[in-house]
């Protein structure tokens, strides 16, 4: 007698389709993406767009993340550990791009290109440095600088030359990239300046760059970084000099914009309107830069408000395109939280005193803040916020600062208020905690409403999409 298949013709191609099908998915789904956008990266770091290259090495990494999350024993799981750990590192994300590319060449011995193999060092040389474990990135990077590969040993030379400066040896750097063009080393010594927090030194190496027009990406990250180091003005001579210069409208628009959010997070309104005024019309009307920036002068009128009505009459002055901002969004939904917040009735003022917390360092709207805490300091002249609420209002408005800290003195003279005032431990006195625990529980209360909401105000309405597809 003759016996039977254990499995049918048909069921076998059924198992193959099914094998094939779901490999299929995972490397178009996944690894292709992630291999697309790293490709993108690799041509804006030829481009020297660090910035955009980190962008897409970011999504690239995201990409490949899912494939081993999902797919653990995939056939595709070597090439997307590559792809993972070099995102990461190149990202910025150093902490989690070292084990991914470990383990890609631990297991990529006989199944991976020599050339990937030699990418993956570089990206681990890169993280070394960032790290600062120079010695060790310097032993890996200068064996990586005459690979076959010109754009890897292109690549590898420039971490190898950052290496060097961070270790002091000019002359090192100079020859790594003795082959890139006389800019290429006073632009690693312009970054190594900034990464030395030499601030004086990299300002003036930025004029000089903006005096010969020479424009990176790394110069608005320099502004940033020169701004959070308090050198306000030395990254205003430094825009300036780039004003001067020839270098093209849109790097001068992205060099305003940057200084108008610094400065606007600052509250430091004239000067953000300044330079917003110039990213917004040198960027041409109808580009996302110009809508953020439109939106931001727009909203420069908030701290002067006092309620929440005289906000809406400022969002109602708004063009709808600029309505739909991502600057002007948010700021809406920060409304929205102070709406809710001022909705809630309570005898303790906790909501009306998260609003005026709110309206202070979302909306920055002292005079709404200032409002709201005097009312919950009248109102509930018993509760534990009261005396919060009245050093709260002073520290927005000087001219009554005195008046009113002598108010907590002497009439809440054991609270922690007035306990800090007096130059005493505050957490000794009972409402350090009874106040904190009030303004948590009506937090707690209120956030999930308002996230629920926000949550639907982000999602397109069915019509609304549909007349967008028409």
């Amino acid at each position: 007698m003759k016996r039977r298949p254990l499995v049918s013709v048909r069921g076998l191609a059924a198992i193959i389709a099914v094998w094939v099908f779901g490999n299929g998915c995972v490397y178009y789904n996944g690894v292709y993406n992630a291999k697309a956008a790293a490709h993108r990266g690799d041509l804006q770091l030829r481009a020297d767009a660090e910035g955009e290259a980190g962008t897409q090495f970011q999504l690239s990494a995201e990409k490949a993340e899912s494939v081993l999350a999902r797919h653990p024993q995939s056939t595709w799981r070597v090439r997307a550990l590559y792809l993972a750990g070099r995102g990461e590192a190149y990202s910025g994300q150093c902490d989690r791009a070292l084990p991914q590319l470990d383990a890609f060449l631990r297991a990529s011995s006989s199944v991976a290109h020599d050339g990937d193999r030699a990418r993956a060092n570089v990206a681990i040389g890169a993280c070394e440095l960032q790290t600062n474990h120079i010695a060790a990135a310097r032993a890996r990077l200068d064996s990586l600088v005459r690979v076959r590969d010109p754009q890897t040993a292109s690549h590898a030379r420039r971490w190898a030359a950052r290496a060097a400066l961070a270790d002091g040896d000019r002359d090192a750097a100079a020859e790594y990239l003795a082959g890139a063009g006389s800019s290429a080393l006073d632009w690693e010594l312009l970054n190594a300046s900034v990464t030395a927090s030499d601030f004086s030194r990299a300002e003036s190496l930025f004029v000089a760059r903006a005096a010969r027009n020479e424009y990176r990406d790394d110069v608005v990250g320099g502004l940033r970084q020169l701004w959070t180091a308090g050198r306000v003005d030395a990254a205003e001579r430094v825009v300036d000099a780039y004003d001067r210069s020839r270098i093209r409208d849109v790097h001068r628009v992205a060099l305003h914009y940057a200084m108008g959010d610094l400065q606007l997070r600052a509250g430091r309104d004239s000067a953000a309107r300044r330079h917003l005024l110039v990213a917004r019309d040198l960027a041409g009307r109808d580009t996302a830069v110009a809508h953020e920036s439109a939106a931001r002068l727009f909203l420069l009128g908030v701290p002067g408000v006092s309620s929440v009505r005289e906000v809406d009459s400022l969002f109602a002055l708004q063009d709808s395109v600029v309505r739909r901002s991502k600057y002007s969004r948010r700021m809406s939904e920060q409304v929205l939280l102070v709406r809710l917040l001022l909705g809630q009735r309570e005898p303790n003022g906790a909501s009306l005193f998260l609003a005026a917390e709110v309206a202070r360092d979302s909306l920055r709207a002292a005079g709404m803040a200032r409002t709201y805490f005097l009312q919950v300091a009248t109102a509930s002249p018993t509760s534990p916020l009261a005396s919060r609420a009245w050093y709260a209002a002073a520290l927005l408005t000087p001219d009554s600062a005195s008046a009113w800290n002598a108010r907590v003195l002497s009439r809440y003279a054991s609270s922690s208020v007035a306990r800090w005032l007096r130059g005493e431990d505050p957490a000794v006195s009972p409402d350090f905690v009874s106040a904190a625990e009030l303004l948590r529980f009506s937090w707690d209360e209120i956030i999930r409403s308002w996230s629920d909401s926000v949550r639907k105000l982000r999602v397109p309405s069915r019509s609304g999409a549909d007349a967008i597809r028409k």
